[in-house]
This record gives structure tokens, C-alpha cells and sequence, in this order.
């Protein structure tokens, strides 16, 4: 994994001046020991970079003077104004900038680690570093970037409330890409003393790259101006310029200098709190499967009495000290009054049995963490994944710093080992509170631990934990009934051409169910790619048990199922059925409304006869005719047999040099 050297994101503590163009502020930056040793004395090179929703907002973020460092923090000053002027925003600045507002980081730029021009050359014959068509590569080692023909304008004048929820709030970005779209041009004119926001296409994979503002006259670039591995991926890389000059400019292009990222190779943490085993440790220790399954066994043992399901809970400190076969600090197996079973598991709403005795208290095992002090971080241990009575008291004893990991044997009680919509939103929970998860999965003989990707967590060992946050995600949709031999062989002479095309980083996300999703994981772990599955919970599949990262999905999840596909990059479909039209529609119209990022997608057909993918296409050229789904969004479509166009349509579709 790669990544940019940098602080985390600094925050205003203090207002110094206003005046009518903005405000003049003072923002720290927390910095850590390694990040002062690497940096060395030369602060020098470092560059602030102002946070990119600010930019696409029209927001300029400057320095001004000199970074003031202390042992553990750096204070700079900042003059924050609205520099489009025709986004209205300079009316809303004072509602945002305030003490506490995030505006941008500290990047580490020095000139050892950036390249020169004959080495980011060959970065590109190689595909190792992929840059917009177009570009230009000058005599001083500056990559010219020229965008794309399109602008980025708000369907209206963003209100006070909208400013505020795309500057501060976590999904802020979210409601920015629905509020800002894009309209096609057939050349980007920027007027005088105004900016626009534009965007290109890039994949950064080990490399970082800071935008230079070297000549003003083709434009000048706003503050947002270093671009990171592996999130720097895809056709909307924004683009915010604004003309200081009293003459039009036409097509504003940036200059950037490319600087090798940092190599990131974090110890695996896993579910007994340590990076590694201990000395003398054997496999099963690490991964722990087995060793704690035994440990759930020994804990569940007691005798069961009135009760219909056993919801154990135990809470430890040092969780490895039950591996040597300790006893936890507390454990609860079964409540003192038994429940009536009428009320079910979950305590799903409406679904109370009539004459349900609702004055009665609830016991659940998760009570005992109130016994803990604050700030124990302990472990907790339990035999269900939460229900909604536990959940809360989990919420209430992470807010105090009482428990700092959850290590879960059974996801539900009905349903085996499909979650549901309301557990899904509980890991969301977990993750907010800073609580690491694990599960540990019988039926895969793994212990599994809960990572977030974006808005979207899977589970995957924590081995893998790094290659799963970092690989270039395709989603590939098909059939649960097999394909013939040719068809296979097609797919991995498909799937070798992407990896040739983006590097061997690449992950294959699918259904998880037998039959050609079985085949395309078969494919891509031949070739040395990362698997994973949203597993949907059904009576007529079997799930593979192949993948390396996956989620799972109770029936009545099935739509909520495809908002898991947002991780991917690209969407490719194979030959399939009515779940796969399904998918088609659900994919197209996400694009059209930008709930996920527009890019290429692929219908492919390897079958060998007649073409399957016909009928949708003259489907979808009548409905642009009629005007009923926008030209930009099929021009972004390929329908073919041949595995050879799919890395040409992308480079075209991507505009990629």
C-alpha cells in the first residue's frame, strides 16, 4: 500500500481578520513524531493542500507566511475567500468559518523524491501511471494536464444548510456530487476574474502528484493541489481554476510535478489485540479460528435453562490470556428472569406478538460493561452479533472508552450467516465509535475482521486488510449457470488484459454464487487477483468460499445488497438472467443520478452465438432517441464478444494518454 507523507487534517483554531474578500485565520496541524523526522528540518517542502470539497465549492484557501512548528503541532496562517464568483459562496463564508472547520493538510514535496521527465515516461508506456489524454511532459520535469471537455455547475444557488453539510459533515462530498453535475462542452472558457471547476481522468497507484501553478496566464489553480495514490482514481479527479487576468481564457491547463509515495506496510492486528502472535505461537493462534472457537465453546457451556437462544457475552482486557486458557473478567450466559420468546431475537419493530408482556425489563449480556471503568478498551466477546438492546449499550460503553473491540461467533440466530439492513447499519455504528469488529466464522474457518472501504465495510482477514483498501475494484455481474470452457477462457483472456492494462492491483468483486460467478473467481485467483462477494441469502446458491473480502446479506436486504457494489470502479456484465437486469438497472440509474461515479461499463458476451446483449442495445438507443436516458451516460457503454476492445474502449472512454 502507498501513500502520500503527510499530517492529517488541520482545523481553524482562531479568526484574526475579515475583511470584504474573506477571512484571515489560524489552523494547526497535529504532527507526529515520524512525520517530524521525516520531513527532517526542511520545512521548507512542505505545501499546504486545501481539502478539495472547499475547492469545489469555489473556495480558495492560502498561506500566508511562514509554519510555526512546535513539539507536537504546526500553526500557519490562512486567508480563506470565495474565488468563483459566480458560485455565490462568498455570502455563506462566515457560517462555515469558524473555529473547528477542517480546511486542508501539510504535504511532504521535496525534490529527492520527484521524478524526472524520462522517468515519468516510462511510468506511462508502462501503465504503471495513467494521466489524461493529452498531456505534455516539459524540459523541467512538469507533467502538463489539460481536462476534460466538461464543466461541473450546481442545479441552484447552494443554500446556507448546503454549504454547511458539504463543509463539515462526513458524507458531505455526497450531497456535493449530487448537487454539482456536469455539462459537456465543446471547449472550457474561464472567464475574466472568475474560476470554474472541470475535472480529468488519472490512476495514481504508487505516486502522488502536486499541481504547480507555473504560468497564470492558461489559469491558476486553486489550493487543492496534491493528488494521492490509490484515491486518485477514476474520470472525476476535479479540476478548480479561476482567471486572474481581464482576457478569456480558453482551456486552462495546470503544471504538476510527480513525487514516488510512500510505501505503507502496516502490521495485520488480529482478533486478540496483537499485530502478531506470540513467540512460539502456532498458525491457528494467528488467525485464531479454531483457538477461539474453542474459547466460545468453553464460555457457552453452561446448562441452558428457559431460554431459546444463548446470547453469551464476556468482557477481557487481555483477551490473549483466554488463549492460555484464562477466564474472562465477566461473563453473562442467560438472564435471571427467562424472556418470553413471543418477543423474537432482534426485537424487530411490528413484529410483537399480540398479548406480549411489554413492562417487563429486558436483560441482555451487554449490561456487564457497565461494570467496567472508563476508558478500559476492553474486548467483548458474543455468541449473536448485536440486537438492538445490546446495541445501544455497546454505543453508550464505546462513547465512555469502555470497550474497543467486538468479536461476534454467530451473525443471527434466523439467519445464519446473513446480516441484516439493521446490522448493517450497526457496523456503520461501530466504525463511528472507533470500534474495531471481527467475526469469527465457523462455516469459513477464519476469524474475519471488519474494514471499511468508503461508506462501505466488508469483512476480510486482517492480512488482507491493506491490499482490500487499496486495489483497483471491478464488479462483475453474470449468471449463476455455468459457462462452456470457450467462454472461460475468454474471460480470462479479459481479465489478463486489465491486469496488463492497471497493473496487478486489481480486486474482482461478484455475487458470490456458483455457476459462471464461480468460474470469473477461479479465473482471477489464477491470476493473482483479489476476490470478494456480497453473499445475498437464498435456498437455490451456494456460496463460494473462495473470496478474500466479502459481506452478506439477509433476502429482504436484496436492494439495500447493491449499495455494497459502490466500491467498485467499473461495473462489467456478463451473460445473465433477470438478477442481472436487475443489477443493469439499479447500475445506470445509480450513474445517472450520481449516487456513484460515471465511468465505462462493459456487456460482454463470450457465449459464442447469437449476440445476447442486441435487445438491450436497440432498447437503449430508443430510449436516448426519446430523450429518456442522457446521451453521456450510453456513450459510456461498450457491448461486445471481443476481449481485446474492452482495455481500448476504457483508455477511450477514460481519455487517458
Amino acid at each position: 500500500m502507498y501513500a502520500t507523507p503527510e499530517t492529517g487534517d488541520g482545523w481553524i483554531t482562531r479568526l484574526i481578520a475579515r475583511d470584504d474578500e474573506g477571512f484571515v485565520v489560524s489552523a494547526r496541524f497535529a504532527v507526529t513524531p515520524r512525520f517530524r523526522a521525516l520531513i527532517g528540518g526542511r520545512e521548507r517542502d512542505l505545501v499546504f493542500a486545501a481539502r478539495s470539497r472547499l475547492a469545489r465549492m469555489g473556495i480558495n484557501i492560502l498561506p500566508l507566511g511562514e509554519l510555526e512548528l512546535d513539539s507536537d503541532h504546526g500553526d500557519l496562517r490562512l486567508r480563506i475567500l470565495a474565488a468563483i464568483a459566480s458560485y455565490g459562496i462568498g455570502a455563506h463564508l462566515e457560517r462555515i468559518v469558524v473555529p473547528g472547520l477542517r480546511v486542508g493538510r501539510l504535504v511532504f514535496c521535496p525534490e529527492d523524491n520527484r521524478l524526472d521527465s524520462a522517468a515519468i515516461h516510462r511510468l506511462i508506456q508502462d501503465n504503471t501511471l495513467q494521466v489524461p489524454a493529452g498531456f505534455s511532459l516539459d524540459g523541467r520535469g512538469y507533467l502538463i494536464l489539460r481536462p476534460q471537455q466538461r464543466l461541473y455547475r450546481f442545479q441552484k444557488p447552494l443554500t446556507p444548510e448546503d454549504v454547511t453539510a458539504i463543509a463539515t459533515h462526513a458524507d458531505g462530498k455526497d450531497l456535493l456530487n449530487r448537487l454539482q453535475t456536469r455539462v459537456e462542452v465543446e471547449h472550457i472558457e474561464l472567464p475574466p476574474r472568475d474560476g470554474l471547476v472541470t475535472a480529468c481522468s488519472m490512476f495514481l497507484h504508487r505516486h502522488y502528484v502536486v499541481l504547480r501553478n507555473l504560468d497564470e496566464a492558461l489559469g491558476v489553480h486553486l489550493q487543492a493541489t496534491v493528488l494521492d495514490p490509490v484515491s486518485t482514481r477514476g474520470t472525476n479527479v476535479y479540476l478548480e481554476f479561476v482567471n486572474r487576468t481581464e482576457q478569456l481564457i480558453i482551456n486552462p491547463s495546470v503544471a504538476a510535478s510527480v513525487h514516488e509515495a510512500i510505501r505503507v506496510d502496516p502490521k495485520p492486528r488480529y482478533w486478540h489485540g496483537r499485530a502478531h502472535p506470540e513467540p512460539g505461537a502456532n498458525d491457528d493462534e494467528a488467525t485464531g479460528c479454531q483457538s477461539l472457537l474453542a474459547i466460545f465453546d468453553r464460555l457457552e457451556a453452561g446448562p441452558v435453562r428457559d431460554r431459546y437462544s444463548h446470547r453469551m457475552a464476556a468482557i477481557v482486557r487481555d483477551p490473549a490470556k483466554l488463549l492460555a486458557g484464562e477466564e474472562p473478567e465477566r461473563l453473562w450466559t442467560q438472564p435471571q428472569t427467562p424472556r418470553d420468546p413471543r418477543g423474537g431475537t432482534d426485537l424487530s419493530a411490528g413484529l410483537v406478538a399480540e398479548g406480549l408482556d411489554l413492562t417487563a425489563r429486558l436483560e441482555c449480556g451487554t449490561q456487564i460493561l457497565a461494570d467496567l471503568p472508563d476508558g478500559a478498551r476492553a474486548t467483548l466477546l458474543l455468541g449473536y452479533f448485536p440486537n438492538l438492546i445490546e446495541h445501544t449499550q455497546i454505543c453508550e460503553a464505546a462513547l465512555r472508552g469502555r470497550v474497543g473491540r467486538i468479536v461476534f461467533r454467530r451473525a443471527s440466530f434466523e439467519h445464519g450467516p446473513f446480516l441484516s439492513s439493521r446490522d448493517h447499519g450497526r457496523l456503520a455504528d461501530y466504525e463511528g465509535l472507533g470500534l474495531q469488529v471481527f467475526w469469527c466464522n465457523e462455516a469459513r474457518g477464519h476469524v474475519v475482521r471488519h474494514v471499511f472501504r468508503g461508506l462501505r465495510g466488508y469483512f476480510t482477514t486482517p492480512d488482507t486488510v491493506d491490499r482490500f483498501r487499496s486495489c483497483l475494484i471491478f464488479a462483475v455481474y453474470g449468471s449463476t449457470k455455468p459457462l462452456a470452457e470457450s467462454a472461460v477462457a475468454q474471460i480470462e483472456r479479459l481479465l489478463t488484459n486489465l491486469r496488463a492494462l492497471f497493473g496487478s492491483d486489481i480486486g474482482i468483486l461478484t455475487g458470490g454464487g456458483p455457476g459462471a460467478m464461480q468460474q470469473v473467481t477461479d479465473v482471477a485467483h489464477r491470476l493473482g487477483l483479489l476476490v470478494g462477494s456480497s453473499f445475498i441469502e437464498t435456498v437455490d446458491q451456494t456460496p463460494n468460499e473462495s473470496a478474500e473480502f466479502y459481506q452478506t446479506f439477509q433476502a429482504r436486504s436484496r436492494q439495500a445488497r447493491q449499495r455494497w457494489f459502490e466500491i467498485a470502479s467499473f461495473h462489467l456484465f456478463l451473460v445473465g438472467g433477470v438478477g442481472t437486469l436487475e443489477e443493469i438497472g439499479l447500475t445506470l440509474t445509480d450513474m445517472k443520478l450520481g449516487v456513484i461515479e460515471t465511468g465505462p461499463v462493459v456487456f460482454f458476451d463470450s457465449s459464442g452465438g447469437e449476440f445476447y446483449w442486441e435487445g438491450l442495445r436497440r432498447q437503449l438507443e430508443e430510449m436516448k432517441r426519446q430523450g429518456r436516458v442522457p446521451s453521456w451516460l450510453t456513450d459510456q457503454i461498450l457491448m461486445t464478444t471481443d476481449p481485446d476492445a474492452v482495455p481500448r474502449f476504457y483508455k477511450q472512454a477514460l481519455r487517458l494518454g
